[in-house]
């Protein structure tokens, strides 16, 4: 029991110190530091509805998107999953992925998301126009993401991930000034492709379920548009999750499981995100969550449903602020 006590000691200063750290390093004012931020817009139902807290938490093919270590838990030697995000504005942001367990080679996995804007009106400036800009049509940008997934058990207690993915965002056409007049302008596809690598660890500690969890997500060299260049919007990620109820020898028919994730961003000062999940008989899931430091995006809650043991099915709802309310749903099956 010491021993085991000792390790949990261990464990609980490395998050404490590893968060000190980070919080060190916080600039007030970093803002607006990176691109492509639909790269930041979370996916899958499950761990949005626990408030995003969920980097110790992924165990199937939807940890890919959160922390690729968790690959390495999936119940089958097949998990796939699907999602449909209606985000802000009548954004449509959908996913899929899929990992292949090969036992102690390790965990495949190719993952896929696709983002739509809708259509847009576009306009320039002119000096010869009486209202001061003209009209260019409609355009309607889009991004995507494709990316092959590794992770492998060292043990039955640590377990690394990685992710190498090609993300591309179109912006469509737009005129670029080529002179002292707005008249002068030429024509420019706005298409920017760049390679990108996420990581992640998962580490039980030994301590009924309890386990800690880092990922780095977004790593790649700087591009942009036109001029200006930037990176994507790199992320650090701390967990810790624990079913509470196997503390105490509940009967395992019941689950009620906590998680606690320390976010820091490289365009916004430091988050906590904080999420529960209540289980039933492996069936039926009860969710929440809620995040700290975040203008709109606050609250979330939702539900999960397992049928025939194979299929999962997940809905999450994140209430704005001032925004429109977004619903997701999910969808996974194991083989």
């Amino acid at each position: 029991m010491n021993k085991i006590k000792t390790k949990i000691l261990y464990a609980v200063i490395a998050f404490i110190v590893g968060s000190g750290t980070l919080s060190a390093q916080v600039d007030v004012n970093k803002m607006a530091q990176s691109g492509m931020k639909f790269l930041s817009v979370s996916v899958g139902a499950r761990g949005v509805a626990m408030g995003d807290a969920f980097v110790a938490i992924a165990d199937n093919a939807e940890a890919m998107f959160w922390n690729p270590a968790g690959m390495t838990r999936t119940n089958k030697q097949i998990d796939v999953a699907i999602g449909y995000n209606k985000w802000i504005a009548d954004i449509s942001h959908q996913y899929i992925g899929a990992v292949y367990n090969a036992g102690n080679i390790g965990s495949f996995g190719v993952q896929m998301i696709y983002v739509d804007y809708g259509d847009l009106d576009g306009t320039r400036r002119s000096d010869s126009d009486p209202n001061g800009y003209i009209e260019t049509g409609t355009f309607s940008p889009s991004a995507y993401v494709i990316g092959l997934s590794y992770a492998k058990a060292i043990s039955d207690k640590f377990s690394f991930g990685a992710n190498l993915k090609y993300v591309r965002q179109d912006l469509g056409a737009g005129y670029v000034s080529t002179g002292t007049t707005t008249e002068e302008n030429k024509l420019v596809d706005n298409k920017l492709g760049e390679f990108a690598l996420d990581f992640g660890t998962l580490y039980y500690t030994g301590y009924k379920d309890l386990r800690l969890a880092m990922s780095i997500t977004n790593m790649s060299l700087e591009k942009g548009f036109i001029k200006e260049s930037f990176p994507l919007p790199i992320a650090l990620k701390f967990g810790v999750a624990m079913d509470i109820l196997k503390a105490f020898d509940i009967n395992p028919i019941h689950r009620f499981t906590v998680a606690i994730d320390g976010i820091h961003q490289r365009d916004y000062t430091e988050r906590i995100h904080i999420g529960a999940e209540y289980m039933f008989d492996n069936m039926v899931a009860f969710r929440i969550g809620y995040k700290t430091n975040y203008d709109e995006d606050h609250f979330a809650t939702g539900l999960g449903l397992r049928v025939m043991d194979a299929l999962r099915v997940d809905y999450a709802y994140s209430p704005f602020s001032r925004l429109e309310a977004v619903h997701r749903i999910s969808l996974g099956y194991e083989l």
